[in-house]
């Protein structure tokens, strides 16, 4: 199952995986990891320095990371000539299966900022184009008698630069909703990349997003803010990309160790989404969704005004979807029971304007776990 999702974010994502030891010998199972590089495969383990000359220097760092002294270590921005020009970030993280190794994980970053260049480019043809014509106009107006002799000539020219400004807004524009594609293609293959990872509960981030964006929807939020929730709810378990599935498909009552590593999945989901550029701070959204106001929650307790509102709506709806679906290893206590539930803890755990709100949307018929997008 690892290996179909590595290739599965691969080939969606362009996120390669593999684990470093205590010697500093790196493994990488993806072939497609080395085309990636330029190097030969490799099979089993080889010197991590030899793979990433541009952690000469970090050997310090990483080696907290595989002991667990620290949770995380990132190198950022690296530029490497191979067959071709590539972009990519890597992170070291902290292995919760302490048997002396710790991930690494490479990001390519080569497509994002190359159309960041033709983006940037596109804004700054645009912007020469609209100085040029503002200061045509200034040189116009302080020498009015010579554009009686050439007015002929400055209309034409004119037309010209407008029809240029014109097209180069047409292209920003065509290039902006390309991104937003691109968003909304990232979006869903996140969300694909985690169902396939646990077939046991696929569909529950789209019916948390439905719930939550209905809350959302009825408590008065702009738009705006009710896409960033519909996008939240969609990538709020991404996390669990990284927690075995034997742990999340387990019947009966985990170990406080199998606990405590899916319990990991809120920070993991924050780091695989902190460094996408999404509109809303849908990162830490993701980070906080555990978190409940009486500080009782995790990764950090966070309390009361600490937490987004944002957030305490994905909260409330993760909460009531999880109780009131059922899955092969556990049976719902059904949807009442849920709602009895977020109403006992209502401005406790739970935001009450939230679980008011969820409360009515279920008792009046207005909500339906039919999708809203």
């Amino acid at each position: 199952m690892k290996d179909d999702v590595g290739r599965l974010l691969l080939d969606r994502f362009r996120i390669y995986h593999g684990l470093v030891d205590r010697d500093l010998r790196v493994r990488f199972r993806n072939p497609a990891f080395f085309a990636y590089i330029g190097r030969d495969p490799v099979k089993g383990w080889t010197d991590l320095l030899d793979l990433f000359p541009e952690v000469v220097g970090l050997e310090k760092e990483i080696g907290l990371v595989i002991e667990g002294t620290r949770s995380d270590y990132s190198v950022v921005s690296v530029n490497r000539d191979s067959s071709e020009e590539i972009f990519f970030n890597l992170y070291f993280i902290r292995n919760s299966n302490a048997d002396g190794t710790c991930l690494i994980v490479v990001r390519d970053l080569t497509k994002e900022l190359l159309y960041r260049q033709v983006l940037q480019q596109n804004k700054n043809e645009i912007e020469i184009l609209q100085h040029r014509l503002i200061e045509k106009n200034e040189d116009l107006d302080m020498t009015n008698r010579a554009l009686i002799k050439s007015r002929d000539e400055m209309e034409e020219l004119n037309r010209s630069l407008e029809k240029k400004v014109h097209e180069r807004t047409r292209q920003l524009e065509e290039s902006t909703m390309l991104s937003q594609r691109l968003f909304m293609q990232t979006v869903k293959s996140l969300m694909y990349a985690l169902e396939q990872r646990d077939a046991y509960t696929s569909g529950h981030q789209q019916r948390v997003s439905n719930l939550a964006c209905a809350i959302a929807r009825e408590l008065g939020l702009d738009d705006f803010t009710l896409e960033g929730v519909m996008v939240a709810g969609n990538l709020h378990d991404i996390g669990k990309i990284y927690v075995p599935s034997e742990f999340l498909t387990k019947p009966g009552k985990l170990s406080d160790e199998e606990f405590s590593v899916i319990r990991t999945h809120p920070r993991v989901g924050f780091e695989i989404l902190k460094d996408i550029e999404f509109p809303w701070p849908v990162a830490s959204y993701v980070l906080q969704h555990h978190e409940l106001l009486d500080g009782s929650g995790y990764p950090y307790g966070l309390e009361g005004d600490e937490i987004s509102f944002e957030t305490r709506i994905l909260t409330v709806a993760d909460v009531v979807e999880a109780m009131a679906t059922s899955r092969p290893y556990q049976t719902s206590p059904g949807l009442d029971y849920a709602l009895d539930e977020i109403r006992r803890y209502s401005g406790i755990k739970y935001d009450s304007k939230v679980v008011e709100t969820c409360i009515r949307l279920f008792k009046t018929g207005a909500f339906s776990w039919a999708p809203l997008y």
